[in-house]
């Protein structure tokens, strides 16, 4: 049995079918790859379609990366990837959960910020509805502008105060998870867009304060939030290392600091594995 499945491999009969139905031939291990939640993984070589269940989208520079929202259920995943000679393979992606840490806010002074008049709800409401499609996995992307490693949004950039996906509490009180890292930066300093791209949207927000997201292609969004200012304008074309705003703290902060965050194909991310080689990166084994 084992010489007829070799003679059809070699004749390219079982291999051909394998390809198309995306399926792994008998007797040969399946490839894998373990991400946690909120990072990111990648398949390298010669890639030019990526898909993760029923999402699908172009590979950046000959890879697949695979984002995993900081929320995605724990478990085990089909992806796969279209190679330039039009091979299609598959392989398992195991999420595993990465528990959000606490961070609580008690005393917290922007007493606005915790009890939330009916006004400022509707508001917040209307900003959030004004982003989510920003943000939101769209089956159409426009080509990659960038490649990883990012740049950094700040130059120099201080270590991160590994909040990202915390589990938040402002004076006891539970509120939605911290979708970005936050930076202890001082007031004013330059704050960079981390690649070309093209600002979606500049605005003061209810939560965000003075807030800026800018479209790199291939569905990645980076955000900068709590701006003092911002210098750009919806539209707009902006290059790597521009100033796009200085550090402030608008919104709802205790103080001075950039959060900086991003959405790729949908996803809520931790930036900072953008921000390292992609070597670095989980990889299709």
């Amino acid at each position: 049995m084992n010489l007829l499945l070799n003679a059809l491999v070699v004749s390219g009969l079982l291999s051909l079918s394998a390809f198309q139905t995306g399926q792994t031939p008998a007797g040969t291990a399946q490839k894998s790859v373990r991400v946690a939640q909120g990072e990111v993984g990648r398949w390298a070589g010669n890639c030019l379609r990526c898909s993760l269940e029923k999402r699908v989208w172009p590979a950046v520079n000959g890879t697949c990366y695979y984002p995993i929202d900081m929320e995605m259920k724990a478990g085990s995943y089909t992806i796969s990837r279209r190679t330039t000679g039009g091979k299609l393979e598959t392989a398992q992606l195991i999420v595993t959960e990465k528990p959000c840490r606490p961070e609580d806010f008690p005393n917290f002074p922007k007493k606005e910020y915790i009890n939330v008049s009916p006004e400022n709800r509707k508001r917040a409401t209307r900003e959030a509805a004004e982003v989510k499609p920003l943000i939101s996995y769209q089956a159409s992307v426009r080509p990659a502008v960038f490649d990883l490693p990012i740049g950094k949004p700040a130059s120099p950039l201080p270590r991160g105060e590994g909040n990202f996906g915390a589990c938040r509490t402002f004076n006891g009180q539970a509120r939605d998870r911290h979708t970005g890292q936050d930076y202890p930066l001082t007031e004013s300093k330059p704050v960079l867009s981390v690649a070309n791209g093209r600002v979606r949207l500049a605005a003061n927000q209810f939560y965000s304060g003075n807030a800026v997201y800018i479209d790199h292609g291939n569905g990645l969004i980076s955000e900068y939030f709590h701006l003092k200012s911002f210098s750009v304008k919806p539209g707009q074309t902006v290059q790597k290392g521009q100033e796009i705003g200085r550090v402030g703290q608008t919104g709802r902060v205790t103080g001075p600091h950039l959060h900086f965050g991003v959405r790729w194909h949908g996803a809520c991310i931790n930036p900072g594995f953008l921000l390292i080689d992609p070597a670095d990166l989980p990889e299709v084994k």
